[in-house]
Parts: C-alpha cells; structure tokens; sequence
C-alpha cells in the first residue's frame, strides 16, 4: 500500500475503562495511514459465531474530534444514517503513549464546539480531583476489612450464638446453612431482636460481613467501581464518614423494616455513596463541570433502578438496607460535600 504508515494496535470490545469501537474488534489489529483514507484491521468477535478477520476503509474527511488518553487513542467518524448525520467512536491502544501521540498525530485536527467543550471539562474535572485527592487509601482499607474477614471466617468456626442450630433447622435451613447462619450471628449480623434488643453494635459490625463468597465478589467489585471516585470527590476523610453513616442508616432501616431477618453486607454502604454522590453532583458550586454531571448520571441512574428492581422481585435481597442507605447517603452528602474548586482556577465551570 503506497504512501501509508501502518501501527500495530490493540482492540478492545469497551468497558469502563477500555475504548471501544464498532466493528467488534478485539485483540490485536493494525491501523494504516494513508493521505485520504485510515484502515483498520482486527478480528471481529460475534456471538455463537467464529472470529473473523476484517478491514474497515474510514475517509479521512470524516474524522473527528481525535483525543488521546494515557496509551489509547480515540476519534470519532462521521456518517449519514436514516438521513441523519451520525457519529461514531473508534478507539484503540497504541501501546505506548508515545506509540500514541504519533499516531494522532497523523489524524485531522478537525473538533466539533461541542466536543470541545465536553473535553475541556472533564479534563477540568480530573485536574481538580488530581488536585484534592489524587489516592484513594480508605477504599483499600474496606476492601482488605470486608475480604480479610469473611476468609478469617472460613478458618474460624463459633458455636456459641443466641440461636441454636435446632431452631433453625426447624425453619428449613440445610446443615450449610445452620452454621453458616450461627457463625453470622456470632460474628456480629444485624438481627433484629439481637440488635433492638440492646446489641447496636450489630448495626455496624454486619456492613463487614458477607454470607457466601459470591455476595462478597458482588460488593466489592461494586465498590471498587464506584467508591475511588466517589473517594476523590469528597476526600478520604469525608468519604469515610459518608460510609460509615450511610451504612448505619441502612443496617437501621434493614432492622427496623423486618427485624426477622439475619441481614448482613456492606451493600447499604454501596448504596449510600451512590447517594453521598448524587448530592454533591446536584449542588450550587460543586466544582463538577456540566458535561461530567450528566455522565455521572446517565450511568449511576440506569444502575440504581436495576439494582433496586431486582431487589423487590429477588426475595433474599435486602432492599430495605440498600433504600436506608441511598437515603442516608444522600443526607449525609449534603452535610460533608466541599467544593472542588481549586484555589487561582477560574470557576466558570
């Protein structure tokens, strides 16, 4: 191919973290630089289909809006669909960020007003949470806390409990489920005529606590998702105070909702800095520019209603916990939100 410059890259399918692009490209693929024209090359992944190699001719009069982050580079492409003008993201890692400023380097320069002002902003976000809080060590510390003790659980087995194994295998529960129950118990679950009874140290030693390693996996990753930046946004201390109340609130109204269940997780927590988030974004002054406030909602939202929904229709799910804590969060939010203007910057946005 004459007169082209060819990269070596990798594709990705997309994520939170990765770039995507829409010829379902995945794993390793190349990107060649004509004067007119880019071409990318990669192996298209289907569903219940084999992998297939592929090449797409893009003109380089339709792209736009070339960024790069870190060893990836992003554009997007225009189209013509249902006569309408259309723009779709195609992003790759070059490997290197060098790898990566040359590459873009060799694309147009062309940036839409919108996206110019999109990409000011969160380039303004990230500066100042870099600013306040460029490390997250509270969310280490929960995840090493939560994991750390259900495996001490696994080597350390505890008899003594209120309940006796009688009265629960009288209820249905399974040999698994009877010890696995008086250990909970043991260890501090949230359980309501233990807890309103006097015990409301429960409330707070049952956010540490999981019931099988499959719900642990399902929080922390949850955590992990949410919680650093959640961390950056309000600063470790605050962040640790906003998931301490939060959690209570949930453990208080999990209690209070149905005293009968034997109800543990940190998931209350999780909920609650969903909350602590949606209060910051939504105040006067935040230092959130627009364009980052309607990311964070656009993909905090969808995730809340699915989550909640699934709640009243899974019978096992603590619903109650994770209302308690979203409201608590929020509150708490309001009462430990700073602002995240950095001193000398200019607070246009």
């Amino acid at each position: 191919m004459t007169g082209s410059t060819t990269y070596d890259v990798r594709f990705y399918r997309g994520g939170q973290n990765w770039p995507m692009n829409p010829f379902m490209f995945q794993g390793a693929g190349q990107v060649a630089i004509e004067p007119d024209f880019v071409t990318v090359r990669g192996c298209s992944h289907r569903s219940f289909r084999f992998s297939k190699r592929e090449q797409h001719r893009l003109r380089m009069a339709d792209i736009i809006n070339v960024r790069v982050e870190g060893e990836d580079v992003i554009f997007d492409v225009l189209g013509v669909e249902q006569a309408q003008v259309q723009e779709r993201e195609v992003g790759f890692s070059a490997g290197s960020r060098e790898a990566a400023q040359r590459l873009a380097a060799a694309l147009p320069t062309r940036r839409t007003a919108r996206f110019e002002v999109e990409y000011a902003e969160r380039n303004v976000f990230h500066d100042r949470i870099d600013y306040w809080s460029p490390s997250t060590p509270v969310i280490w510390c929960l995840l090493v806390a939560n994991i750390g003790i259900f495996f001490l659980m696994w080597f350390v087995r505890q008899g003594h409990t209120a309940f006796n194994a009688q009265s629960l295998l009288a209820w249905g529960a399974g040999k698994d489920a009877v010890r696995r129950s008086i250990q909970l118990v043991y260890w501090g679950s949230n359980v309501g005529r233990l807890t309103l009874g006097g015990q409301w140290w429960r409330l707070f030693t049952s956010m540490f606590l999981h019931g099988s390693l499959l719900h642990l996996a399902f929080n922390m990753f949850a955590l992990w998702q949410v919680g650093r930046l959640v961390e950056r946004i309000f600063g470790s201390l605050r962040f640790c105070g906003l998931y301490l109340l939060a959690g209570l609130a949930g453990s208080l109204a999990s209690v209070l909702w149905n005293p009968h269940v034997n109800s543990v997780g940190a998931s209350g927590a999780i909920f609650g800095i969903i909350g602590g988030l949606l209060a910051f974004i939504g105040r006067q002054n935040s230092g959130v520019p627009p364009t980052v406030v309607s990311d964070l909602r656009g993909s905090i939202l969808p995730f809340l209603l699915f989550n909640l929904s699934a709640g009243f229709l899974y019978p096992h799910t603590d619903n109650a916990a994770h209302i308690g804590g979203l409201a608590g969060g929020w509150l708490a939010g309001h009462l430990l939100a700073r602002s995240l203007h950095v001193p000398g910057q200019s607070k246009a946005q």
